[in-house]
């Protein structure tokens, strides 16, 4: 006879809940209630606030359930983290726990859903996972043969077109050089400061700081930094957690070399005439600002408020986006740049392509249209 399989113990932490949970469940599961449970798509790890897992789709007892997967040790777990009153809960279709210390079959939120909950059963050595881990439709034609380039592109002009489009009432409101500095000031954020930073640049706008900064003393950098930074000492920003060479301040005086660079001694609040479309971002901004915040400036603001005013002729902005480089992979790509890396191919090489990804990871794999996406043939 075979050696019986050797358990472990339930998980010692919510990061090792979540890979089994991704990994696959040796099964068959059942819900609390009753009902068998087959996990047709585990989701997507969010890698941010709010639920574990986004856009799973899940088989419970023959109902098909849509929606996020929250992870917890145990079934209590989710009122002590006040997830039962937050909105960005309310789309969670089951609470997977190590252990259900309620008397209870199903967690409750404000807006009134039942949310089934799921005891996941030990990991087991020596067996492989059921259900197995997921491959999606991409990966495997990625494995194929199939290139993956001209689709992201194709998807990263299309993120392109829609950052414009958000970018226009701004641009309408205020006219492109305030939409360019106001962009700008949000991507030097960061995401913990980002909302603070674009009131920031509405609390000192783009023709005050010129004003300000109109025959200073010091160097023209020097003094919108300090502008900057008087004006946020009045806001909400978050200092706590930030690495030295991330923190608010070192952010602002970034945002700060951009903009001694782009509105020199005498320009006006509009539109830079320093920027131009042959020459690269890298070879156009300040050494003291960093090659990715470089890159992501000229994605985020440059060319989305150059494509909303006109400022630039549309097939020259996009041409400007085919030719970038990428800044990095973000963590959140990392599971989608494993499945088109067939062969050790790098997806998201170029700036394009990486925007290509970020789209199809917001429209489709976090939405459940897994193997609807372009890359799905």
């Amino acid at each position: 006879m075979p050696a019986p399989l050797r358990q472990l113990a339930p998980a010692a932490s919510e990061a090792a809940l979540a890979e089994r949970w991704a990994a696959g469940c040796r099964g068959p599961l059942r819900l609390e209630d009753g009902r068998t449970l087959k996990v047709v798509f585990p989701g997507v790890p969010s890698g941010s606030a709010g639920p574990d897992f986004t856009g799973a789709i899940l088989d419970a007892g023959g109902d098909l359930l849509r929606g996020d997967v929250e992870l917890h040790l145990v079934a209590s777990g989710w009122r002590a983290h006040g997830h039962h009153v937050d909105p960005a809960y309310a789309g969670v279709v089951l609470h997977a726990v190590a252990s259900n210390d309620e008397s209870t079959v199903c967690t409750l939120h404000r807006s009134g859903r039942s949310i089934p909950i799921l005891v996941l059963p030990p990991a087991a050595q020596g067996q492989p996972s059921f259900p197995p881990p997921f491959t999606p439709p991409c990966a495997l034609e990625a494995a194929r043969g199939r290139a993956s380039r001209a689709p992201l592109e194709r998807l990263g002009l299309r993120r392109l077109r829609t950052k414009a489009a958000a970018a226009l009432p701004l641009v309408a409101a205020a006219g492109p050089g305030q939409a360019l500095y106001a962009l700008t000031l949000e991507i030097a954020a960061g995401p913990s400061n980002r909302a603070a930073f674009s009131a920031l640049a509405r609390r000192i706008p783009l023709a005050a700081i010129l004003e300000r900064a109109a025959g200073s003393p010091v160097s023209r950098r020097v003094a919108m930094a300090a502008e900057l930074r008087g004006a946020a000492a009045q806001l909400a920003v978050r200092r706590a957690g930030s690495r030295p060479m991330a923190s608010p301040a070192r952010r602002l005086e970034s945002a700060a070399a951009l903009f001694a660079a782009w509105w020199p001694e005498g320009a006006l609040p509009a539109w830079p005439s320093s920027l131009r479309l042959e020459m690269p971002p890298p070879r156009l901004l300040p050494a003291s600002v960093g090659r990715t915040l470089a890159i992501e400036t000229w994605v985020n603001a440059v060319l989305p408020v150059a494509l909303a005013s006109g400022a630039w002729p549309d097939q020259a902005c996009e041409s400007a986006l085919l030719g970038l480089p990428s800044p990095g992979t973000y963590g959140k790509l990392k599971p989608l740049a494993g499945w088109l890396g067939s062969g050790g191919a790098r997806p998201f090489s170029s700036s394009a392509t990486l925007q290509g990804g970020l789209l199809l990871h917001a429209d489709y794999r976090t939405k459940g249209h897994c193997g609807r996406c372009p890359l799905s043939g």
